[in-house]
C-alpha cells in the first residue's frame, strides 16, 4: 500500500463513517456546552483608596512627586509614623476575621461568614463548588469564611501610591458589602493606630513635664534650705557661694528643659485632638462590576472541533495501523533477505 492508496482508503472510510464522527463531535460539543453552563458567574469589584493626611500637610516632597509621576517606587505604608505595610494589613488574618464577623442589616442581619457559606452552597455540583456544612462552632465558622475571603480578595499598591482593592464573588450584593467592609476595617485600624501613637506621645510628654517639675521643686527646696542654713555666714566664702551657684545653674538648665517639655505636651495634646480618618475611597466599589463566565458558544465550538478530531482519529485508526504494519513487514523482509554474493570472474 503506497501513500496514494492510503489517502484513498482514509477518505473512503471517513466518508462511510462520517455519521460516527458527527455523533462524537456533537457529544463533545454538548459536553463542553454543559460544562460552560455549569460554570459559576463571578463578579469582581475594584476600589481605590488614598490617604487624607501625609507627613506634611502643607508641602509636597520630591519623593511624593516622583511617586505620582511613576519615577520611583511608591511606599506601601500610608503613615510615616506607623510603618505598617498596607497590603499586608489588608490581606492579614486580623482584617479578614474582622470582616467575617460583621453583620449586614440589609441581608437579614446575617454575618458575612453565613452569607459566604450560603452563597457557596447555592452553586454546588459538577464543575462547581463543594458543599460546605454550616458549622455550629463560631470559631470554625470564622475560619472557613476567612479562607473564603482570602481566595476572593486581592490588594496592591499602584505606582501612584494608591491602594487598589479587588473582591470576587458570585453574588454582586455580597461583593459590594464585603468591599465596603474591607475599606472600613482598614480605615478604623489606621485611625486607632494613629490615635494610639498620639496618646502614647501625649502621655510621655505629660510624664516628662511632671518629672521636670518635680526636679525644679526639689532644687527650690534645696536652695531654700541652703539660704536658711547660711543666713549668718559670709556669702563671699566659696564653700557657701558655690553650692548656691550650682543650684542656680541646675535650675536654669532644668527650667529650659521644662519649658521645652511643656511645649511638647501642648503639641501632643493638639495632635491627639485633631486626629481624623486618614484613608478615604477614591473609586467606590459600586456596580457595574467586572463579569467573568465561560462563553457557552465558544466552549461548544471547541468541543465540536475536538470531537471531530477525535472522531477522525478513531475512524482512521484501523487503516493507519494496517498501513504501519505493512510497512514494518516490508522493512523486516528487506532486512532479513540474504545478500547476493558477487560472481566469480
Amino acid at each position: 500500500m503506497n501513500n496514494i492508496e492510503l489517502i484513498k482508503r482514509l477518505l473512503k472510510r471517513l466518508k462511510r463513517f462520517s455519521w460516527v464522527i458527527a455523533i462524537i463531535a456533537l457529544g463533545f460539543g454538548g459536553l463542553y456546552y454543559y460544562m460552560a453552563k455549569q460554570n459559576v458567574a463571578l463578579y469582581t469589584s475594584k476600589a481605590t483608596v488614598f490617604p487624607l493626611n501625609s507627613a506634611s500637610d502643607n508641602t509636597v516632597s520630591t519623593s511624593t512627586i516622583g511617586n505620582i509621576l511613576g519615577l520611583s517606587d511608591a511606599p506601601k505604608s500610608f503613615s510615616g509614623e506607623a510603618s505598617i505595610n498596607i497590603v499586608e494589613l489588608s490581606t492579614s488574618r486580623r482584617t479578614r476575621d474582622a470582616v467575617a464577623l460583621t453583620r449586614i442589616p440589609s441581608m437579614n442581619n446575617k454575618i458575612i461568614s453565613e452569607l459566604l457559606i450560603e452563597e457557596n452552597n447555592r452553586h454546588t455540583g459538577f464543575m462547581q463548588n463543594e458543599e460546605i456544612k454550616m458549622p455550629h462552632d463560631s470559631l470554625l465558622l470564622i475560619n472557613i469564611a476567612s479562607n473564603m475571603l482570602k481566595a476572593g480578595f486581592q490588594s496592591k499598591i499602584n505606582k501612584n501610591g494608591i491602594l487598589e482593592l479587588y473582591y470576587t464573588n458570585s453574588n454582586p450584593k455580597i461583593v459590594r458589602e464585603v468591599s465596603y467592609i474591607f475599606i472600613d476595617k482598614l480605615s478604623s485600624f489606621y485611625i486607632d493606630l494613629k490615635k494610639k501613637k498620639a496618646q502614647i506621645d501625649y502621655e510621655f510628654a505629660v510624664k516628662k513635664a511632671d518629672s521636670l517639675q518635680k526636679v525644679l521643686d526639689q532644687l527650690d527646696r534645696h536652695a531654700i534650705a541652703l539660704d536658711e542654713s547660711t543666713f549668718f555666714t559670709n556669702e563671699e566664702l566659696k564653700r557657701y557661694s558655690l553650692p548656691k551657684q550650682n543650684i542656680a545653674e541646675d535650675k536654669s538648665t532644668v527650667q529650659s528643659q521644662y519649658y521645652y517639655a511643656v511645649n511638647n505636651r501642648e503639641a501632643a495634646a493638639y495632635k491627639l485632638q485633631k486626629e481624623t480618618p486618614i484613608i478615604e475611597p477614591l473609586d467606590r466599589p459600586e456596580p457595574p462590576y467586572d463579569f467573568a463566565k465561560k462563553s457557552a458558544l465558544f466552549n461548544t465550538i471547541i468541543g465540536l472541533f475536538l470531537g471531530t478530531v477525535i472522531g477522525i482519529i478513531v475512524i482512521s485508526w484501523k487503516v493507519l495501523t494496517k498501513f504501519v504494519g505493512d510497512e514494518m513487514n516490508k522493512a523486516i523482509e528487506k532486512i532479513s533477505k540474504p545478500k547476493e554474493k558477487p560472481g566469480k570472474l
